[in-house]
């Protein structure tokens, strides 16, 4: 089915990790707080600033962190 099927080749950009303060910048530019983030994530207030503050952080937390929704009103 696939055999002959040409596949352009996808460009992958290098994973470049996200500062402490470019995290709590994104954070904030969404209208996030460290609480706010915590209950969304389904841990503590303290978790979220541990992970805000680690610059080994995994990187899915800088995905996931670009990928919050935008808090209206803020």
């Amino acid at each position: 089915m696939f055999r002959n099927r040409k596949v352009a080749p996808v460009e992958v950009k290098e994973l470049v990790p996200m500062s402490p303060d470019a995290f709590r910048a994104e954070m904030e530019s969404r209208g996030w707080t460290p609480d706010l983030l915590g209950q969304r994530w389904g841990m503590t207030k303290r978790r979220a600033q541990q992970i805000a503050a680690d610059a080994d952080r995994p990187r899915y937390y800088d995905d996931a962190v670009r990928a919050l929704p935008i808090i209206a009103g803020k």
